[in-house]
């Protein structure tokens, strides 16, 4: 286990140092945001130009207006915020929407369908997407369709922008500072701009919660002033039936806390696995539960035919069962593909190169878990990937969490062979010449030689022995705000070493007797899931070892105990081992 301090070890105002280091300038700002942290949306280029498009079309008599919904969690709640929006001034406003069947961005897929439809809409609107579909807007703008862009993707280099789109994007704005808004929080700034254009418009507020859903579900770094205010605003004025009901389901999980971090683990990967792995019926009902979840539907609950149910909680249902679904489709292609991996020597490699065959059937959505739980389970970063008729390897990558190599996607860009790496540091999609891999295999095995992928690597914030004085009150003002963390401000994690163990310091609990419970100076070192743990102390006499932890504080009844949930340990000696 390596370990190495990424700040200063702070032993005062152990909270602001650590922000302070991160880059927060404005630490009160950032514990408490006020709406002056919002960017002016007169910032994006094109802000007016789109306010007056979306008036020209609603003072249209009977004007078509379709909302495509892009395939993710950001996607949805962008599309529902101005899907709900137009109907909370113009409730008589025509709106279709269009949602994928695959894992399909923008236009790509409904070009042809809106191309030879006898319907021809007056506007299409494309939150969360877009911006680099030129070719499809001049074709389908030369019927009459005229086009509104609210995006957050990168434009292509060169890209040019159709005569009938309207490209409202933070990328594309130069004058808007916040680069880290998802197509949700720009939709709603959108929405916000234009309620200053009617009296006593006040809608967007009360769609604030969908514009945090959707910055959580996409990642969305909540180091950026504005993203922080909106999820705190947002999580803190749940508005959405759907958003609502499904906190109520995993209120137990959640520990009824409702921040970045329980967001992203326990709501947001029900709506993806729904949206990766769900039919086009319950797609559609999902995004109809976020838009009208009140709405009564036929219930498909086994032992219900007849009867309905509010389409929020039966959308609800099945998210819990997609979930499953996905869970059970990666476990049989995780088997299936490690016979792949030994039979064909795949590991000699540092990166784990998997090339799917026809008879590897499973959704192209779960590229991307696959990966993830390959990369967990053999230690390797991993790409997954199908050969297409172009001669390229295109599909998702993943790197080993807590590992020297912190940036998979820079390191594959770097290395000259892909035709693109694009998403996150550690989880994207790319595309390489199938015929160029080997050459990118030698690359990559002299580059990473000397990275163990099998020891964590861990960057971690504080320094602490079992015996020192502040330990207490450091792990209470960490665990204190838990509604800080999340994407590009991760947790803290808390480096205590020469813990001496002995036999009576150390309990076993849980329905499955898998918890263990090390209590040393009034602090619980607690690790879930951890058989392996258990059987190497139950060896053991007295032993010292170096735990990585993160902080926590457990209320019972009015005692509260400072604990540090293990990530990571070590053992460092045997004492007097039998």
């Amino acid at each position: 286990m390596k370990v190495k301090l990424a700040n200063e070890n702070f032993t005062s105002n152990y909270l602001k140092n650590l922000l302070a280091a991160r880059g927060v300038t404005d630490i009160q700002e950032f514990l408490d945001p006020s709406i002056q942290q919002l960017n002016s949306p007169e910032l994006f280029d094109n802000i007016t130009e789109g306010a007056a498009l979306l008036t020209e079309i609603l003072q249209k008599p009977n004007s078509k207006i379709l909302v495509v919904v892009d395939c993710d969690v950001d996607g949805f709640t962008s599309a529902a915020i101005i899907y709900q929006y137009i109907k909370l001034i113009e409730p008589n406003q025509s709106i279709s929407y269009i949602l994928h069947e695959h894992k399909q961005h923008g236009l790509q897929d409904h070009y042809e369908t809106l191309l030879n439809n006898d319907v021809i809409y007056d506007l299409i609107i494309l939150p969360d997407s877009s911006s680099n579909d030129y070719e499809y807007h001049e074709g389908l703008g030369a019927r009459g369709t005229k086009f509104l862009i609210l995006d957050h993707h990168e434009i292509d280099k060169n890209q040019k922008i159709s005569q009938y789109a309207c490209l409202i994007n933070n990328q594309t704005s130069e004058r808007y500072p916040n680069k880290d808004l998802t197509g949700a929080g720009v939709t709603w700034q959108f929405c916000r701009y234009y309620g200053t254009l009617i009296e006593g418009d006040k809608y967007y507020a009360d769609l604030i919660d969908l514009a945090a859903l959707g910055i959580c579900g996409d990642m969305g770094s909540v180091l950026s002033l504005e993203n922080r205010f909106i999820m705190k605003n947002g999580f803190n004025n749940i508005q959405n039936y759907f958003f609502q009901s499904a906190i109520d389901k995993q209120s137990y999980s959640m520990n009824g806390a409702v921040n970045p971090t329980t967001v992203a683990f326990y709501i947001v990967p029900m709506m993806n696995a729904l949206i990766r792995v769900g039919t086009m019926e319950e797609k559609e009902r999902l995004f109809l539960g976020l838009i009208d979840g009140h709405r009564q539907v036929p219930c498909h609950k086994r032992g219900a035919a007849g009867t309905t149910e509010e389409v929020a909680i039966e959308s609800l249902r099945e998210c819990t069962n997609a979930k499953s679904k996905q869970n059970r489709i990666v476990d049989q292609m995780v088997a299936k593909l490690e016979q792949k991996i030994f039979k064909h020597d795949l590991l000699e490699n540092k990166i784990l190169f998997i090339r799917l065959e026809d008879d590897d059937e499973f959704p192209s959505e779960i590229n991307g878990l696959l990966a993830m739980k390959l990369a967990a389970r053999f230690k390797h970063p991993t790409i997954v990937a199908r050969l297409n008729e172009e001669g390229y390897d295109r599909g998702s990558i993943r790197n080993v969490s807590d590992c020297e190599l912190t940036d998979l996607k820079a390191f594959l860009n770097e290395s000259g062979y892909f035709e693109y790496v694009q998403g996150h540091a550690n989880a994207a999609g790319a595309s390489i010449l199938d015929k160029d891999l080997r050459a990118f295999h030698e690359y990559a095995n002299e580059e990473l030689q000397d990275i163990n992928f099998n020891e964590g690597a861990y960057d971690v914030n504080f320094e602490r022995i079992p015996e020192d004085r502040d330990l207490e009150d450091l792990i209470t003002e960490l665990a204190s705000y838990p509604e800080l963390w999340g994407q590009r401000n991760p947790e803290p994690l808390i480096y205590v070493k020469n813990i001496y163990v002995k036999p009576e310091q150390i309990s076993v609990m849980g329905a499955n007797k898998d918890t263990v419970k090390i209590t040393i100076n009034g602090i619980a070192y607690m690790k879930f899931k951890a058989t392996a743990m258990i059987d190497e102390l139950r060896h053991c006499n007295e032993i010292k070892m170096n735990i990585v932890g993160k902080a926590n504080l457990n209320n019972w009844m009015g005692n509260i105990t400072p604990q540090i949930f293990i990530e990571n340990y070590e053992i460092i000696d045997d004492l007097l081992e039998f």
